[in-house]
């Protein structure tokens, strides 16, 4: 994983010192993990109820290694059309039920878990929570809840047991965190890439654009914008994050990139090594036909992972053809080691964003503020 950046000013930045941070301290038990997994294999189906960090790792997890054959269902909404779909598709007998909170009082979530009430359930939760009395009335397998807050939490039982419930490497996963976690206090990508964005903020530059050059890597982009968002998205600082799937956001949002306010940068996520690859064949009759300047024999042999390498470079040229600041993270492969490093960076980022915006990193009071509002809406219902 390597940084690459253009239209950056060189200034000072500085060497922060990272705060105690309990997900750095938190060592999973991963024979644990495993062998709790081992009684739950046996399902089909996997339907996870949760809600922001509860929920996002494993979008991203499952997203770039699949599910090995195994249907998952990721539940975050109240949608009642949805729900209805879910119980018609999901059989009791070949499906478990994963219901994830730290606090274990999120009202959306306890609703939801109520509508498949009688399916087998395997609760995430602290100790003496609402879910955790739920789950221990209704049966369920009860997981303690790290002392770490959700959108932290992808090295802990959170996100680690339902990957490896999949026969996920959740070894080499955390390898890779914890290499990147190893060099906290040393001028690391997360420091430097933290850096730049914060002056760029203070330049004007308040959006930011993340086109991901990568369809198995994209299902990150929740995870990231939540780090990026709850982390340092306080006191009237931090900027806005939009992650868009590339190429396929060349044909929408560079019109904003390029002739929208100049008060966008961008940041950028690639792979240099897919793991698979093939290379365009266009048939002898086709070749002569006219493509732009050329013809179609350009396309011809041409692999699809040097027409992503393409497709990214025109984006990043004509960034600096119009002196847009851009940075570019470059991930090596898609293995579990790489992907390891690659959450732990987001994580370590969002904290030094915090820190350099002198703002506190683990709480989120705006994001309790509507929820309580929810909350008193609900008990208005009238049941006459």
């Amino acid at each position: 994983m390597h940084l690459e950046f253009s239209n950056i000013s060189k200034s000072e930045y500085k060497n922060i010192a990272f705060p105690d941070a309990p997900f750095l301290d938190y060592k999973p038990d991963l024979e644990s993990i495993k062998a709790t997994a081992e009684k739950f294999k046996h399902y089909q189906n996997l339907l996870i109820i949760g809600n922001g960090g509860s929920i996002t790792s494993s979008i991203g997890l499952f997203g770039v290694f699949g599910t090995n054959g195994k249907r998952v269902e990721i539940l975050s909404t109240v949608d009642p059309e949805y729900i209805f779909k879910l119980k018609n598709e999901l059989k009791k007998e070949e499906t478990l039920v994963i219901a994830i909170s730290k606090s274990g009082e999120t009202v959306s979530l306890i609703e939801s878990l109520l509508h498949f009430n009688g399916y087998p359930l395997l609760c995430i939760t602290s100790e003496g929570s609402v879910l955790q009395s739920i789950g221990q009335k209704l049966g369920a397998e009860i997981v303690k809840h790290p002392p770490i807050g959700g959108r932290f939490s992808t090295f802990s039982e959170v996100s680690l047991l339902p990957a490896a419930i999949c026969g996920l490497d959740i070894e080499e996963l955390f390898k890779g965190a914890e290499e990147s976690y190893a060099q906290v206090n040393q001028n690391n990508l997360s420091l430097q890439a933290a850096n730049i964005m914060w002056d760029l903020e203070q330049k004007g530059f308040v959006d930011v654009f993340m086109p991901i050059y990568s369809h198995s890597l994209f299902p990150f982009s929740s995870l990231v914008v939540q780090l990026c968002h709850e982390t340092f998205g306080k006191e009237q600082k931090g900027q806005t994050y939009f992650a868009h799937e590339a190429p396929e956001s060349q044909h929408h949002t560079n019109q904003r990139f390029f002739g929208g306010p100049k008060n966008i940068a961008g940041f950028f996520v690639t792979l240099d090594n897919f793991r698979e690859d093939s290379k365009t064949e266009v048939p002898h009759g086709l070749q002569s036909l006219p493509l732009k300047d050329g013809s179609l024999y350009e396309l011809h042999k041409i692999s699809l992972s040097y027409s992503m390498y393409s497709e990214f470079e025109g984006t990043w040229e004509d960034a600096e053809k119009n002196n847009i600041p851009v940075i570019a993270l470059h991930l090596t492969s898609a293995e579990p080691r790489e992907i390891g490093r690659y959450i732990a960076f987001w994580q370590m980022y969002a904290v030094y964003s915090a820190v350099l915006r002198s703002v506190s990193p683990f709480d989120q009071h705006q994001v309790e503020n509507s929820k309580v509002i929810s909350w008193e809406q609900r008990k208005k219902f009238h049941r006459g």
